[in-house]
């Protein structure tokens, strides 16, 4: 849950960009999208959206527990895309991360420092999401593991 809220408000990408492979009349709407028109779908809109993610500015992985995932409609938490064009490597994605993750903290103390920005500022014009003084910057110490 931990996980997938920190990929929620951080992403890799903050948007997805498609192009139409044939000319398109959106429903209940004089909108029509020709034939190879650009697409960008914004992942960071997306998981910021209070209708599906409310208070989306606070980090709560409850939100992703079985429940609320059940009841929260397909295609609005889009870390890795979705449908046919999912990324191939997510399960793969989640498996390093998480590993990582524990191998990390049972060695190490992880805390802010002078330079971290809590909360995160996003750099706006960055392709991938990023912090916007170009860091993420934290204090790493050794956890001392000897018996005195």
């Amino acid at each position: 849950m931990v996980v997938s809220e920190a990929l929620r408000m951080y992403p890799a990408l903050p948007f997805l960009d498609r192009v139409t492979t044939e000319t398109y009349k959106m429903p209940n709407s004089d909108l029509v999208l020709e034939k190879d028109t650009p697409i960008y779908i914004s992942i960071l809109g997306m998981h910021y959206d209070p209708e599906y993610f409310p208070d989306p500015d606070k980090f709560d992985p409850e939100r992703f527990n079985e429940e609320n995932k059940r009841d929260r409609p397909s295609c609005v938490y889009l870390p890795f895309g979705e449908g046919p064009h999912a990324c191939i490597g997510t399960r793969l994605g989640l498996l390093q991360s998480k590993l990582g993750i524990v191998k990390i903290l049972s060695k190490y103390e992880v805390t802010p420092c002078d330079k971290t920005l809590i909360p995160m500022v996003l750099d706006p014009k960055a392709s991938t999401t990023s912090p916007l003084n170009g860091g993420l910057y934290l204090n790493i110490r050794k956890i001392n593991t000897s018996a005195n």
